[in-house]
């Protein structure tokens, strides 16, 4: 595994389990940074500028020695030791080149002192002189999360000799707005870092859905020369995204989910008041409008009964009738009358 397992260790320390985990700027980024230089294929700032051959082409002036002499590969060793502290460097990538001259200058001030002071000397006033002239240059700009490629925000570390970005998404976590259909809501597509002047602005829409498929969206007419602004008159429910940059190299998208309900308060009130006016009787209409109500009612079930029993009658017509079941029964009562006969009265 080699010796070198130790310092990564202390590395990765920081990030396992149970640990309460590093934010942006927290002592354990750095401890990697500085860390960095004692890892296999890793090294300080001062290989990063320059070939090995200006190395010991200084070493030889200074030392006079040939290539394979051990004063010639102390000088070497010596100068890597040296630089292994800047390993820790970060700064803007506009300062690249700044940077550059700082250890550039170093390495000259070596090569003016080498008859004038001891190598070892002379090796730490150069280094001293480093830390001076970086601490005055102006500090790299952090980056914003969560989203976002951040231009201003991109350094050149010394640990690998590399630019590096800011390690965010493009796109942005969708966030939740709340409209009412009849109310105008307004979108920004503004974000919190610097981004460069005049950049084309692309709104999308993808109805009824939630989503950050870029599949599924619809560009809106004229939105790349449109604001960082989008108003909506009549909110419909679906993810509206914006895009800051042209569609080849985006700095962001940003997504807003539009969770849309009912009319303005002052609609819903006219609405209720209207349903409770059809819920009761007007004011306007008098007791004679209930009874024509009522009686056109009765009129009409009265019928209904009429019509079921012509039916019914209709129907037994159809069948033999008996004589002795059209007899009309009566009732007849005797009464004593003068001539002996019988008197039957109808009862």
């Amino acid at each position: 595994m080699g010796w070198w397992w130790v310092p990564l260790m202390l590395v990765l320390a920081p990030w396992l389990p149970g640990n309460p985990g590093i934010q942006a700027g927290a002592p354990g980024l750095w401890q990697w940074v500085s860390l960095a230089s004692w890892l296999p294929g890793v090294h300080p700032c001062l290989l990063c500028f320059g070939p090995s051959i200006q190395r010991a082409r200084l070493c030889r002036d200074i030392t006079g020695a040939p290539l394979k002499d051990p004063r010639h590969q102390h000088c070497l060793e010596a100068l890597v030791q040296a630089a292994v502290p800047l390993a820790s460097v970060t700064v803007g990538s506009g300062q690249r080149e700044a940077l550059r001259e700082i250890i550039m200058d170093a390495l000259h001030f070596l090569e003016k002192q080498k008859d004038m002071k001891p190598f070892e000397v002379s090796l730490q006033e150069a280094v001293n002189t480093i830390w001076v002239k970086l601490s005055q240059l102006k500090e790299a700009t952090a980056c914003v999360p969560p989203c976002g490629y951040q231009p201003a925000a991109r350094v050149f570390q010394c640990a690998t000799c590399r630019f590096v970005d800011c390690q965010f998404p493009l796109d942005c976590p969708v966030q939740d707005v709340w409209a009412r259909a009849d109310e105008a809501i307004t979108l920004h597509c503004d974000v919190p870092f610097a981004t460069p002047p005049d950049l084309p602005i692309t709104w999308m829409f993808a109805k009824d859905l939630r989503t950050q498929d870029l599949a599924l969206f619809e560009e809106l007419p004229g939105s790349a020369e449109g604001t960082l602004s989008l108003t909506l008159q009549d909110p419909t429910p679906g993810t509206i995204a914006c895009r800051l940059g042209v569609l080849s190299e985006p700095l962001v998208r940003k997504y807003f989910y539009l969770n849309v309900s009912g009319g303005s308060v002052e609609a819903e009130q006219g609405l209720q008041a209207r349903f409770r006016a059809v819920l009761r009787w007007p004011h306007g209409r008098t007791h004679l409008h209930y009874m024509a109500s009522l009686g056109l009612g009765l009129g009409l079930a009265l019928g209904s009964m009429a019509l079921v029993l012509l039916l019914v009658l209709a129907w037994d017509s159809q069948t033999p009738l008996d004589p002795q079941s059209l007899r009309i029964p009566y009732k007849c009562e005797e009464t004593r009358v003068s001539k002996g006969g019988h008197n039957c009265q109808d009862s």
